[in-house]
């Protein structure tokens, strides 16, 4: 064979190759089609981060809202765990504000013992 003819077909490779991989990381899996996009069901599919506090070292709680629900997560460096399926969005603002107030007393606590220890 020519090597010619070999570089050839291997640039036309190397081409192709490339463009396949641009078409394939250049794609947004988010998009929604304009006429659907502010229909109900793309709205309850999103995923919001509420809110993040940070725990301790190198982890943190997360509460989420998806698909309608909200979920809290206990997050470190190495995984993502799902501690509570609070129910759907549209309850009432008293249990959110009682589980803000847990959290926050755990929080406090946390810090205090940790004051306690390093002194």
């Amino acid at each position: 064979m020519n090597a010619s003819f070999v570089y050839a077909i291997a640039a036309i490779a190397a081409v192709s190759t490339l463009y396949g991989a641009i078409r394939l990381f250049s794609r947004r899996p988010g998009l929604v089609d304009p006429e659907t996009r502010d229909s109900e069901e793309s709205k309850e599919s999103r995923l919001e981060i509420l809110s993040r506090t940070p725990i301790g070292f190198g982890g943190s709680l997360v509460l989420v809202q998806f698909e309608g629900r909200r979920i809290l997560l206990g997050v470190t460096r190495g995984q993502w765990t799902a501690l509570a399926d609070l129910g759907s969005a549209t309850q009432s603002q008293a249990a959110i504000s009682a589980i803000d107030a847990e959290l926050n007393r755990a929080i406090t606590a946390d810090r205090m013992r940790r004051g306690r220890k390093s002194s």
